[in-house]
């Protein structure tokens, strides 16, 4: 049941925002590969290639047929089969980013390296998970926006913090601020979030449940 599913999402997920996504991720980069990038330069592409492929793959999310069809799938594994779909690539596409930028600069580029590949999971995860409780709400396409949209709004509100109470910057060593610490539990927010807003709604069950309940 769950490849046919997976063939037929793969012709619904909307394809294009993940396809001007790569680009832009792609074009972010091109500062640090066309000329001698400072660290926060690196750091601060790597940072936007995730954020932008993050919010692209939030548009899997909505289903805009789940009021007029019903799946004998529940809600949740189809949730994740369209999130998967284009969460894989979009993945992939930042390591191979992640690794060029390596290649062409040096390990050190990007050190500490967990701490890049931390905040980029961030960045990445937190529009998706956004745009989760969106689509949760609303089986339109326009769900999807509050993905962007609460985006933009953290990214706004944390460039009022600097210095040590800034997350941004990458630490030295181990001498992480608090600000810095506050980056895992932010992606165990957003891993929460995504977990509560996949799942099945109230009152509603898989259709095969229902036919065997009448059979």
């Amino acid at each position: 049941m769950t490849r046919p599913l997976t063939l037929h999402l793969i012709r619904a997920v909307p394809w294009l925002p993940l396809a001007a996504a790569v680009v832009l991720a792609i074009v972010a980069q091109l500062p640090v590969f066309l000329a001698s990038p400072t660290p926060t330069m690196i750091v601060t592409g790597l940072r936007l290639a995730a954020a932008v492929l993050g919010a692209a793959v939030g548009f899997a999310l909505p289903d805009l047929m789940a009021s007029t069809v019903i799946s004998p799938m529940p809600r949740w594994r189809r949730q994740w089969l369209r999130l998967m779909l284009l969460l894989v690539p979009s993945v992939l596409v930042w390591a191979l980013l992640y690794l060029a930028v390596r290649n062409v600069l040096g390990s050190a580029a990007t050190w500490p390296h967990g701490f890049v590949i931390l905040q980029a999971a961030v960045c990445g995860l937190l529009p998706i998970a956004a745009a989760a409780v969106g689509a949760r709400y609303r089986d339109e396409a326009t769900g999807a926006l509050l993905g962007p949209t609460v985006q933009g709004a953290v990214l706004v509100v944390s460039l009022f913090f600097t210095e040590r109470s800034s997350p941004w910057p990458v630490p030295t060593g181990d001498d992480w601020t608090t600000a810095q610490r506050c980056w895992p539990a932010v992606l165990a927010l957003a891993l929460v979030t995504l977990l509560i807003a996949n799942r099945e709604l109230p009152g509603s069950r898989p259709a095969v449940t229902r036919w065997r309940r009448f059979a």
